[in-house]
């Protein structure tokens, strides 16, 4: 009569193809991902192609203030910015072309922005934060709540 024996081992072999398609499979799933995530745009920021309007889309977080998410997305030839809070609420979507900016009716609060176009005022005493910065623009809030004013900031350079 044979017991069971915990210690004792038994052989497994594996045909090279086998590991070797394994390998391969596990190495491109980063990949794949990320390709139907998000490509880069035309200032270095990765744009996704849908998912705008949703509280966690499928897209990378480009914020630089951790209070903040800032999603990309990219459709005929627009650029759309999305600000999120904590939460995952969305708080403001710009729209951009070229060095034109707009904001669009979205979230649940009406929120304060200053475009380049259409420049409101700042108090003096409101702490700015950048919160999103590509390479011919940035995006800023200036103070908190309900009286914040987003920014947005055209680079040094301009465009």
């Amino acid at each position: 009569m044979q017991y069971f024996n915990p210690t004792m081992e038994m052989p497994v072999r594996f045909s090279r193809f086998s590991v070797a398609a394994t390998t391969a499979v596990l190495l491109s799933l980063p990949m794949l991902a990320s390709a139907s995530c998000c490509t880069t745009g035309g200032n270095g920021v990765q744009t996704a192609n849908a998912g705008l309007g949703e509280s966690q889309p499928v897209a990378v977080n480009s914020s630089l203030d951790p209070a903040w998410f800032v999603y990309a997305f990219q459709r005929d030839g627009v650029t759309y910015y999305q600000v999120n809070d904590s939460v995952g609420q969305v708080v403001l979507i710009i729209g951009n072309i070229d060095s034109t900016f707009w904001t669009l009716p979205a979230g649940n609060a009406a929120v304060r922005v200053s475009l380049p176009s259409q420049r409101l005022a700042v108090p003096a005493t409101a702490r700015r934060r950048l919160v999103f910065q590509a390479s011919d623009f940035s995006l800023a809030v200036h103070g908190e709540g309900q009286g914040a004013i987003w920014s947005v900031e055209p680079a040094a350079s301009g465009k």
